[in-house]
């Protein structure tokens, strides 16, 4: 009978790998899938602790700890991950047991969910970690045909998590090589211009001011208009009229300011040679 329960749950992680070859399965809908067949609650972390996995279909009894993962997007500290992610090897049933709410401020809330079993299976892609699946049940332990499973998952969501960084370096590549066409297409002073933009930005994005740009820096103020176009012609910025205020700017790729930044670099040495 178990024999046959562990085939039929094979069985299932094969259906969610022909998924994932054919329909560009995501790392939530997997940790879904994985979730349902292993009875537990998956979450898939990065090297550094952080949630790539949402929590909303997971099988937590603790509001406290469903509130932390969606405000956090990483594993309460009470965890250790640096112990739980220090080896390449799999752990099954790592125990916390608490008696009070760990994530209770006033600490005089019992724990709702009692003991608590961690299975952590790392993520491989050839020698370098990804990061690991980490399963979590309240009071009934793993057994050994979980790890099993478990351990497909984890083959699982490193094709997945190759495919997501080989289309972000992709994309990445395709940024700044658009960056570098519409560099080459700014005269001098539209490149001062773009830099005095680019220098004034706030987490990726500001409000410009045209004519204050170009009065500080002695040109007109439609080298600025042009400048901003090239720019949004390749995609680099998007860009959105405040009437009187001035012009919202928002780069949709960080690693174009560094394009810009190096060839801007160079340019200037090339002047002053």
């Amino acid at each position: 009978m178990l024999e046959k329960s562990l085939l039929e749950r094979v069985r299932k992680v094969n259906q969610i790998i022909l998924q994932s070859i054919e329909e560009d399965l995501n790392i939530k809908s997997a940790s879904d899938a994985l979730s349902g067949i292993i009875d537990a609650s998956v979450f898939v972390i990065n090297r550094d602790g952080k949630l790539f996995s949402e929590v909303f279909n997971q099988q937590l009894s603790c509001q406290k700890l469903r509130d932390y993962l969606t405000t956090e997007a990483s594993l309460p500290p009470y965890y250790d991950l640096p112990t739980l992610l220090k080896s390449n090897e799999s752990r099954i049933n790592e125990l916390y047991r608490f008696s009070i709410c760990p994530l209770d401020d006033n600490k005089n809330s019992s724990c709702p969910h009692g003991d608590i079993y961690m299975m952590v299976v790392p993520i491989i892609s050839g020698t370098e970690s990804l990061g690991a699946v980490l399963l979590h049940r309240h009071k009934k332990p793993f057994e050994h045909n979980d790890l099993i499973l478990a351990e497909i998952g984890s083959a699982i969501m490193g094709m997945i998590l190759m495919r997501l960084e080989a289309e972000r370096l992709e994309e990445e590549k395709w940024y700044r090589n658009m960056a570098g066409v519409a560099f080459e297409s700014l005269s001098y002073s539209e490149v001062e211009a773009i830099e005095e933009i680019f220098k004034n930005l706030t987490n990726d994005e500001n409000i410009v001011v045209a004519s204050k740009i170009a009065d500080n820096l002695g040109i007109t103020r439609s080298v600025i208009v042009n400048a901003l176009r090239k720019f949004e012609s390749a995609g680099i910025i998007e860009s959105r009229s405040l009437g009187m205020k001035g012009t919202y700017i928002r780069v949709k790729n960080p690693c174009a300011l560094e394009e810009i930044a190096n060839r801007s670099a160079r340019l200037k040495e090339s002047f002053n040679e």
